[in-house]
């Protein structure tokens, strides 16, 4: 009797927690792997309300390349790093100490251009006394200025008042002038990197080389600004930053300009000015022992880096000399395309996106002209060459090629952002479309630099659900999806998280938040159509592009003869423009497919196309 008693309590005990068990489990056989994943997707929003879509959250964001770190501790050792500096002159500040009593230089910064002094921490040029007195021209022209010095060495920014009125009086220059004009365009800022009055500084029958996108640019750089007077005698496609296009340009140099006159780049502040001036410097476009003794600019993300005229001399293409080169480049064609179909090969097979951006080596034809006396030998009895002596006979005629300041655009906007954040908005990697699926009443968020509004989609034979959004921005910038009637509360929610990425501060987030200008609208709303019938099987293209100043841009795929109206917003609402054509009308090749019970696709393999 007893055992049965035992055995009815143990059958009371397992069965019901058994048939939990088989109940629960055939609960998850019911659902698809559909519905699951539904179900997770809704799971990982249920804490953020009104929010659709967030990178952060669907990656859990981190950058693949991650920008350079931005040291914000200021090195008190830093004068140690000059030859010339003797620590047995003390100082109590950290800058140095400035001494207004002994008068500037007529040396100028090799990095910046500005004239190297003593007096003001605060002026460009400034060189601690302790370094700066008693040194002799010579010496002056192998330093650096303390700004230079800090963003080459330790990444840090200092400020320097410098009234935005010099940088045109500086470039202004050139109207005196017989000389070439090269105006850089930045296509991630583009037509907002287009200058105002370039028009009126180069007049109407100044040569300009027009360097930037081939495609469609000319038309583009007239449309926005760029003055429909102005004599365009080539347009060209550079990175500065990996050699692609620049033996092109030299080439187209050497046949358009020769050896007439000087030449200014020019273009408005962080285009790539001084990086391509460093990479003409250590090109064919050089004279081969000025290589060696001019300094190269100061890059960095910090717009305004060039304060004044910077310039290497310009090797004579004489016939000789351009057939020289053309052997060089001819014998070399076999290599570079073997590298090109390398490259190529190498991107569609695993997808990397460093194999995928376009490369290419700049090389030299020319060696060091002959030298007599060997320029380093102190037993010779000769003083070592350490700078170029622009003032002798061998460089009396010569002509030069200028690398100038930066004008800043009213449309950028760089000067909002602090030094991080304009490390995170540069691109670490070659851009790759991010592409999304946008509903009426649905607001995209770029970070907190810009947001669009879909307001409204209809179609004039039929309505439609949603279009085809692509965003052309750096990887770092995150991209959120909310709700359009929420869309100001989301923002200043996440504004200064992770989330939204930039503003942010790695000090007091508050005192940056209360800095920040917040986003403003354009006074009227961007009606886009699309009049097309795609009934032939022809390829989509993109619609239109839609700029967002310094954050990039977004192009628009909409559904066949229908029309969507638009709300963009920026800080102060500025570099909103609309460009048509799009720059990359087929940009859907570049994106994968729908991501099941999300608003983003898949970003494909470069070089792997849909069919």
């Amino acid at each position: 009797m007893l055992k049965n008693s035992r055995l009815f309590k143990i059958i009371n005990n397992n069965v019901p927690l058994r048939w939990t068990r088989l109940h629960n489990s055939a609960t998850d056989v019911t659902l698809s792997f559909r519905q699951k994943a539904w179900l997770t997707a809704r799971e990982r929003y249920k804490k953020h309300e009104h929010v659709y879509y967030s990178s952060f959250l669907e990656t859990k964001w981190k950058p693949s390349n991650p920008p350079a770190a931005i040291n914000s501790q200021f090195p008190h050792d830093w004068m140690d790093d000059y030859e010339f500096y003797e620590r047995s002159k003390t100082s109590d500040s950290k800058h140095g100490t400035p001494d207004a009593s002994i008068p500037p230089s007529t040396v100028p910064c090799s990095g910046c251009g500005a004239l190297l002094h003593c007096s003001n921490i605060s002026m460009p040029g400034y060189i601690p006394s302790e370094i700066f007195n008693g040194r002799s021209q010579q010496e002056l022209r192998t330093i650096t200025c303390q700004r230079c010095h800090f963003l080459n060495h330790y990444n840090i920014a200092l400020d320097v008042d410098v009234p935005p009125s010099s940088y045109v009086d500086t470039i202004s220059r050139i109207q005196d002038q017989f000389a070439l004009a090269v105006v850089l365009v930045d296509l991630l800022d583009f037509p907002s990197s287009i200058w105002p009055g370039m028009q009126h500084v180069l007049g109407t029958k100044r040569p300009v080389f027009l360097v930037g996108n081939k495609h469609c640019l000319q038309h583009e750089f007239v449309q926005h600004g760029g003055g429909d007077g102005l004599n365009i005698k080539n347009v060209s496609l550079i990175s500065a930053k990996t050699g692609y296009g620049i033996e092109e340009l030299i080439t187209q140099l050497h046949k358009t300009w020769a050896y007439k006159g000087n030449v200014y780049l020019l273009g408005c502040t962080n285009v790539g000015k001084s990086t391509l001036f460093n990479i003409l410097l250590n090109s064919d476009y050089c004279r081969p022992e000025a290589t060696e003794l001019v300094r190269k600019a100061t890059t960095c993300p910090w717009p305004g880096t060039t304060l004044q005229l910077l310039r290497f001399p310009i090797f004579r293409p004489s016939n000789s000399r351009v057939y020289q080169r053309f052997k060089r480049l001819f014998s070399e064609r076999a290599k570079r395309a073997a590298l090109d179909k390398l490259r190529r090969d190498q991107a569609q097979k695993t997808g990397a996106v460093a194999a995928a951006q376009p490369f290419s080596q700049v090389g030299r034809s020319f060696d060091r002209l002959e030298v007599v006396n060997d320029s380093f030998s102190m037993a010779a009895g000769t003083q070592p060459i350490t700078t170029l002596n622009e003032r002798g006979a061998e460089y009396r005629d010569a002509r030069w090629v200028y690398d100038t300041p930066g004008v800043m655009h009213p449309d950028q906007l760089t000067h909002f952002l602090t030094a991080e954040e304009l490390a995170q908005l540069q691109p670490t990697s070659m851009i790759r479309p991010r592409a999304f699926r946008l509903r009426p009443e649905m607001s995209l968020l770029l970070g907190g630099l810009a947001r669009i509004d879909i307001l409204n989609l209809s179609g004039y034979e039929k309505q439609y659900d949603w279009l085809k959004v692509f965003v052309f921005a750096s990887q770092n910038l995150p991209v959120m999806i909310a709700d359009t009637l929420k869309a100001e509360a989301v923002y200043k929610r996440y504004l200064g998280t992770p989330f939204l990425g930039i503003p942010s501060a790695s000090g007091d987030l508050e005192v940056r938040l209360k800095r920040w200008p917040g986003l403003q609208c354009k006074d009227q709303d961007i009606v886009v159509s699309n009049n097309n019938s795609n009934s032939g099987g022809n390829e989509a293209r993109l619609n239109c592009d839609i700029t967002l100043s310094s954050a990039g841009w977004l192009g628009l795929l909409l559904p066949d003869n229908s029309e969507c109206s638009l709300r963009v917003w920026t800080p102060h609402s500025a570099g909103i423009y609309v460009r048509r054509p799009a720059l990359i009308p087929l940009a859907d090749r570049l994106v994968g497919k729908h991501i099941r019970n999300s608003l983003a696709y898949n970003t494909t393999k470069p070089f792997v196309f849909k069919k």
